[in-house]
């Protein structure tokens, strides 16, 4: 698995503010409600600094975020302070233990790229598998490979704000699918003249929907259907993200 967020997650929302995370999560919801989930617990794999988790709250789910980062969590902590149909967990998304079953599933915002083999990928599904409900739905998007090699390719990247700035170094290795980026991140120090400097570098890989429908089947769970991204068209060799729809067909 790639490197979870560490410095850059105090800083994620900033760069992050052209995100329309609230179309994102009403895609997400309409998506729920045409498989007939439209209460009960989901389970967000990555939930990140929180914002998802608060959106999804809002439509009436209560949310179990899961992350891998402490600084992500913190952050999502602070934003979710009081509200207790929100529980957030400091979990790897390969080893999920929730010792419950919960009606749905997801993870957005490519965090299932950050999966770097296939074996990663499997052990998630299998642990998705083994928390859903008989019929619950697994809801996760995926950057493409197109989105990877054309539109990312080896290029360079900033962004500059008035408290910090990022020039983010991009290269992708098409031998394996990997694509590898390398933040250079500059944050002001207590409203003075001078910035704090750190580095990180994270990973991400591309799947093939071949791929990730034979990691499902593998997994027990059921494909159902695939979308280019926000819509409900199949997937097209331009398409910049996909979304996949999963469920746990198991009526026993």
């Amino acid at each position: 698995m790639s490197t979870s967020y560490k410095n850059f997650a105090y800083v994620y929302d900033t760069f992050m503010d052209n995100i329309p995370y609230k179309e994102w999560s009403n895609y997400l919801i309409h998506l729920f409600s045409k498989y007939h989930i439209t209460a009960g617990t989901l389970v967000e794999l990555g939930c990140g600094t929180g914002t998802m988790a608060l959106l999804m709250n809002k439509s009436g789910f209560h949310i179990i975020g899961i992350d891998n980062s402490t600084d992500m969590l913190t952050i999502a902590a602070d934003k979710t302070y009081g509200n207790e149909n929100i529980t957030l967990l400091l979990q790897d998304m390969r080893k999920l233990e929730l010792g419950m079953k919960v009606d749905g599933c997801y993870c957005v915002c490519d965090s299932l790229n950050y999966l770097l083999n296939s074996d990663d990928v499997l052990m998630t599904f299998q642990k998705v598998k083994e928390h859903l409900v008989s019929n619950g739905i697994f809801i996760f998007d995926l950057k493409t490979l197109y989105f990877y090699q054309e539109l990312l390719g080896d290029q360079t990247f900033c962004d500059h704000q008035r408290n910090c700035s990022y020039t983010w170094e991009n290269c992708f290795f098409e031998e394996d699918s990997i694509n590898q980026y390398d933040l250079t991140i500059f944050t002001r120090v207590n409203d003075t003249p001078l910035f704090e400097r750190f580095c990180e570098t994270h990973h991400q890989k591309a799947y093939s929907l071949s791929e990730i429908v034979d990691l499902l089947k593998q997994a027990g769970l059921e494909y159902v259907t695939a979308y280019d991204a926000f819509t409900e068209n199949a997937p097209h060799e331009k398409s910049e993200r996909i979304y996949i729809i999963a469920r746990n067909g198991d009526n026993t």
